[in-house]
């Protein structure tokens, strides 16, 4: 039909120039006489008249021939289904809303049967991929079984192509896609919805507490302009039922909830923040529950002021956390935790410590404490320790404090640990939770019985099913932890920490504090301090073992020297030469570019193996930099973080950080209205 509409255009722009130049000469004749006795002919014999006149009848011949041979040709389309296949097809067809719609090789459309005419009679001799552009989808990469949704008007249908026939099937889904939307809009969701610091803000006083009395209100009020139906199961707690639509707007909203609720604080008064979790997706209550039980985990494990967002077999969400964790350690817990820990070692045949990849001094120190206490109730206990994943300083302090004949008898390489586990092989995995990072994961896999002790913000990876977890964000350092389990715990005869040991802990604090300069030290570091210093720690071979050599001082000055600002109060620095580097050497970098005046976030990238680029990041506490590096893969404290970005030129890994602070930055800042 296109071809045959071009040919007419074409041949009925040649007449009509044609006629006018005629015209035009006949009119010049008439006009200026320049041929004698033309004037007099023209004006005799109405000569104007009748060329114009035979001009009319020329047109309106041809253009009634166009006329039928376009007829002709659309009365070859408009062949119904019917005359094609016959009433009995065409019933099938129409009950089954599957519309046909045939083109040519030029994918201009030639037929459609009566599904498709009926919802649109524009569609005819139109290009269908001009038509509907995402079937251009089915010709790029063209499968037989490929359906693409398309919608002609406020009809939504499948669509499938036959390239041997040049015929499209559009099979009718507007119901079927409007009940998948609506159960989807309707689909339960079950929700906690926790007050963090709620013993702090009682006091014992809950009923003439004016904050917890604005926050409850505030917590109602939003949560029913929401469609969610709250009831309280504890002084702290809530359990919320609602459908999708109302989570999706509570996802469009950011859960402003967050934010209000911390406005309730009275002036010099702790401000109050919640924790939520949401689960979704899943048919079974059961299932839903258990779910939202592991996101109100999670949201509190990573320091509350957040909401963890679980739908079924996708990654979680996760909204706020700009506040950074409020410590709620007690003595009582941790004697508790302690004594527990302490029964757990006493009945296992055998004891195997790991620290992460690259163990840093604080896992070094962690892994020593644990074997002290495994010591002290003469159960074996070994570390695992692959020189090639120690970093640098960690190496030379334990190389420098033990004998070959102590080492020996205190280490195992993962090779030699796998054929120590047995049913009864406890695995204590010490300053680390993301299997991801475990120094064997050969042995993380074998073991059945698998203790946790971290002092990191909670990621979405975690190991499955650990017997026992000790998981405090708001301590410095694993090995803070391990000193508080060693300090509290009832044990008798109590646990003896030999000095090497101790110091090498204290040398752990000292690394992860920064000397004592990190947000994460509190009273509780101080204490942990004096406490290795009672068992002969010695803080002058500690502060010796982390020691910078010239070399290593020299390449800090020079990364230092390569400082850049994309943001107001942000900074990154990147390692000018090719070489390979310490993590521990990044991480100091990072330590002292947040050291200087005016910047509050600051990231420090070098390689540390052909195929990886560390991110280390630091904070002053107004940027939560450990959301920013869980966007680049990595995790960590709110002020205190780093990732490791799989690429072979840094260059790609700068590109990546730069990406990720533009479109998170704010998100990630204390204040979201804060200016630069």
């Amino acid at each position: 039909m296109q071809y045959y509409i071009k040919k007419i255009r074409i041949i009925s722009a040649i007449i009509l120039f044609i006629e006018v130049i005629l015209l035009t000469f006949v009119i010049c004749l008439n006009f200026f006489d320049f041929i004698e006795g033309a004037k007099a002919y023209i004006e005799e014999n109405y000569l104007i008249i009748v060329i114009v006149s035979v001009f009319v009848l020329v047109d309106w011949l041809y253009f009634a021939l166009a006329f039928h041979r376009i007829k002709s040709i659309r009365f070859k389309n408009n062949l119904t289904t019917a005359t094609l296949f016959g009433e009995t097809i065409q019933e099938s067809l129409s009950f089954s809303q599957l519309g046909i719609v045939v083109v040519n090789d030029t994918h201009d459309i030639i037929w459609t049967n009566e599904i498709i005419s009926q919802i649109d009679e524009q569609l005819l001799d139109k290009n269908i991929l001009d038509a509907f552009p995402k079937l251009r989808e089915l010709h790029d990469n063209f499968s037989e079984d490929k359906i693409i949704k398309v919608q002609i008007k406020d009809i939504i249908f499948d669509v499938n192509y036959v390239r041997t026939s040049n015929v499209y099937f559009f099979k009718n889904v507007t119901d079927y896609d409007n009940l998948i939307t609506y159960s989807k809009e309707q689909a339960v969701v079950l929700g906690i919805v926790m007050i963090d610091n709620y013993e702090e803000l009682a006091e014992g006083q809950e009923e003439t507490s004016d904050t917890l009395s604005r926050v409850k209100t505030k917590i109602n009020e939003y949560f029913k302009d929401y469609g969610v139906l709250l009831r309280k199961y504890s002084n702290n707690s809530y359990f919320a039922i609602c459908n999708y639509d109302s989570l999706f707007k509570m996802k469009e909203d950011s859960f402003s909830i967050l934010d209000i609720v911390k406005e309730q604080a009275s002036e010099d008064e702790l401000i109050p923040t919640l924790s939520i979790g949401f689960a979704h997706d899943f048919p079974s209550i059961y299932k839903l529950n258990e779910m939202a039980l592991n996101a109100i985990d999670i949201a509190i494990s990573r320091g509350g002021d957040q909401v963890v967002v679980s739908k079924y077999a996708s990654d979680l969400e996760f909204f706020g956390g700009r506040t950074e964790g409020i410590e709620k350690r007690n003595k009582v817990k941790v004697r508790i935790l302690a004594d527990s820990f302490m029964s757990l070692i006493k009945n296992a045949k055998n004891v195997l410590v790991m620290g992460h990849t690259d163990m840093d001094m604080d896992a070094l120190g962690s892994s020593l404490g644990v074997k002290a206490m495994c010591d002290s109730v003469k159960v074996p206990c070994h570390i695992i320790y692959d020189s090639k994943l120690v970093e640098k300083k960690a190496k030379f302090a334990f190389m420098r404090t033990f004998s070959k004949e102590e080492t020996k008898n205190m280490v195992l390489t993962p090779k030699e640990a796998l054929s120590k586990i047995v049913s009864k092989t406890i695995l204590v995995c010490v300053d680390f939770h993301r299997p991801s990072l475990a120094m064997s994961k050969e042995v993380l896999e074998k073991c059945d019985k698998v203790v946790v002790i971290d002092h990191h913000r909670r990621s979405e990876e975690f190991i499955d099913n650990p017997i026992f977890t000790y998981f405090e964000i708001t301590a410095s350092s694993a090995s803070e932890l391990i000193a508080e389990l060693i300090n509290y715990s009832s044990n008798n005869p109590s646990v003896i920490i030999p000095p090497s040991y101790a110091t090498i802990m204290l040398a752990g604090i000292f690394l992860d504090t920064n000397y004592y300069r990190s947000s994460t030290s509190g009273f509780r570091t101080f204490e942990a301090s004096m406490f290795l210093r009672n068992f002969g720690a010695d803080n002058v071979t500690a502060d010796d073992f982390l020691k910078d050599d010239y070399e290593e001082h020299m390449m800090i000055s020079e990364i230092i020297a390569t400082i850049k600002t994309p943001h107001t109060g942000v900074a990154y620095c990147v390692n000018p030469k090719s070489t390979l580097i310490e993590p521990a050497t990044i991480a100091k970098v990072a330590n002292e570019c947040i050291s200087m005046r005016g910047i509050s976030a600051a990231f420090v990238l070098g390689k540390i193996s052909e195929n990886e680029v560390k991110i280390s990041a630091r904070s002053d506490g107004r940027i939560n930099v450990q959301l920013l590096c869980e966007k680049l893969g990595g995790g960590g404290h709110f002020t205190m973080a780093a990732a490791i970005v799989k690429v072979k030129d840094i260059n790609e890994a700068v590109d990546r950080l730069e990406d990720t602070l533009k479109i998170y930055l704010d998100d990630a800042k204390v204040d979201p209205n804060l200016e630069d």
